[in-house]
């Protein structure tokens, strides 16, 4: 099949688009043949085919109760003089209080990456081993400090004011 389109850069006209060719002053249409076949496409299949359901995704089950988390809250505020319900307030927000909670590179109560967790354990004189993120223990004693000096911009979304 032979199809004529002209071409006009910005002009639409009847069949195609129409090519303004300026010599001088004088403009020249000149029409471009076009060949065109037609495209083979796949004929559907007369059944369709089972596809396999989805397996549901296991939440981890934290392996810290709620009254041990605010527990440790409680003693970490205290030995560090922040206000315990900032922390309390960062980790729902953070993690909904999930210690087992991921996020990318982030783990923990607090979403700690591994990077932020070094530094501020470092800091501390703590174990900075990265896997310590998703123990509870560690993860409120790391936030509790942070929050003692006062670099709670590593949570921009979730700091208590």
């Amino acid at each position: 099949m032979r199809t004529f389109v002209y071409f006009n850069i910005g002009l639409v006209m009847g069949a195609g688009l129409l090519l303004w060719i300026v010599k001088g002053n004088a403009r020249i249409h000149r029409p471009v043949e076009i060949i065109t076949s037609p495209t083979p496409t796949s004929k559907p299949s007369a059944t369709p085919t089972a596809t396999a359901k989805p397996k549901a995704t296991s939440i981890p089950t934290p392996s810290v109760s709620s009254q041990e988390i605010n527990g440790f809250i409680d003693r970490f505020s205290s030995y560090y003089g922040v206000d315990p319900n900032k922390i309390r307030y960062t980790a729902i927000c953070e993690s909904g209080f999930n210690p087992a909670a991921v996020n990318g590179p982030y783990l923990g109560l607090f979403q700690f990456d591994a990077r932020t967790w070094k530094i501020y354990r470092n800091r501390m004189g703590k174990d900075a081993n990265s896997s310590l993120r998703a123990k509870a223990e560690a993860a409120i004693e790391t936030a509790a400090y942070v929050y003692s000096v006062r670099e709670t911009r590593i949570w921009p979304n979730c700091a208590a004011k």
